[in-house]
């Protein structure tokens, strides 16, 4: 089976971009060539990765529009692929368009909750500009796609509610991430990593993972460590991932707080960091699903996150982690301050998150249900 995947970009990544380049070498085991087609070029990164590991990876000319949708109508029609599978929405509009009557089945990934209030107040977009993008997504998501494929049952609420797409039309697979890959946490992981950052064992260390923005709620974080310190004053708070619209802003509140608030930028050894942690932060103002949370339940270390419904979901309403309302920095402080202070209750969110990612987030699992996907679409025609 052949299968041309369309995204936005292949850089150091976020969790579409990284979720899809864990993905290909599964597949390819399954028996499914991919290829990948860009919408943008970025030096290095998954996109050098992919490259090397024998993935064509084609960019588009150009900035999304009518030149990029004949350029990938002709991409499609050289390779005459089984499937076309875009991911993240400018790419699903360039496929959308550019797939009609090429006989290939087009499945677009909704990865986000595109429409989610609070996003769409962070955007600061105008309500006009919201209800056209929603009308031309609606109407595209409607007409011009075979499938939909939905991270969460917040994402498929999203496509059925505010698309008026057909439910029926649409797949729940979660993101996956590999256990071997991710390893365990253990206590001689953890005495090294804490050494290295000069960290003792017995010291307080949470740490988030997230690109720096707003929707990723490190400000509310950082609002919320005075009220942590204010109970464990020898507690270390990393903020972890690559530099985004909100970088500057965080800086600056960062410099407000003493030493103990390190903010270490992009990490290739985050999840090592993550293993070390007595918790794991994630405080988004909306999510699609949570990668990072994924990883961190695989990695046994607890979660305090918002209660955004995609991460509600993925932490079963409180079950697999704990979750406060979003915004709230005081309730996230508290939160905080008692799960740092019980260490059993953190060991049994923990036991029981693992589990769960083994049941349903193990990345061989998914691949399997994607692949499945894939042949019931291309069967289809």
């Amino acid at each position: 089976m052949k299968v041309v995947h369309v995204i936005d970009a292949l850089g150091v990544g976020g969790g579409a971009e990284h979720s899809l380049a864990t993905l290909l070498p599964e597949l390819r085991e399954r028996g499914v060539e991919s290829s990948v087609v860009c919408l943008r070029p970025r030096e290095g990164g998954l996109q050098a990765a992919l490259t090397a590991a024998g993935v064509e990876v084609t960019v588009l000319p150009g900035r999304p529009g009518p030149r990029q949708v004949r350029a990938l109508r002709r991409i499609v029609r050289e390779r005459r692929p089984d499937l076309v599978h875009a991911t993240l929405l400018p790419a699903c509009l360039t496929a959308r368009f550019a797939c009609p009557g090429l006989g290939v089945p087009l499945l677009n990934s909704l990865v986000n909750t595109t429409y989610d209030p609070v996003r769409v107040r962070l955007a600061g977009l105008s309500p006009t500009r919201v209800r056209a993008w929603r009308v031309i997504d609606g109407l595209t998501a409607r007409h011009l796609v075979d499938h939909l494929h939905v991270l969460s049952e917040a994402v498929r609420a999203e496509a059925v509610g505010v698309l008026g797409v057909d439910r029926a039309r649409t797949t729940l697979i979660p993101r996956g991430r590999s256990a071997s890959d991710l390893g365990r946490a253990g206590a001689t992981r953890r005495t090294s990593v804490r050494q290295a950052l000069g960290v003792a064992d017995e010291e307080p260390l949470v740490v988030n993972v997230a690109r720096q923005d707003l929707q990723k709620g490190q400000d509310v974080l950082l609002r919320a460590w005075p009220r942590v310190l204010a109970a464990h004053p020898r507690a270390t708070l990393l903020l972890v991932g690559r530099e985004g619209a909100a970088s500057a802003r965080l800086r600056d509140e960062a410099r407000t707080l003493d030493a103990s608030v390190r903010m270490l930028g992009h990490r290739d050894d985050a999840v090592d960091l993550v293993a070390a942690a007595d918790l794991f932060a994630f405080p988004s103002l909306y999510e699609g699903l949570g990668c990072a949370v994924i990883e961190a339940m695989a990695l046994e270390t607890p979660v305090v996150a918002s209660d955004a419904p995609a991460l509600i979901e993925l932490l079963e309403g409180g079950d697999l982690g704990v979750v406060v309302p979003r915004g709230d920095a005081e309730a996230l402080g508290d939160a905080l301050v008692a799960l740092l202070a019980d260490p059993g209750r953190r060991a049994g969110l923990a036991a029981r998150a693992r589990t769960v990612f083994l049941d349903r987030y193990e990345l061989a699992a998914v691949a399997d249900l994607t692949v499945t996907l894939y042949q019931e679409l291309a069967a289809r025609g």
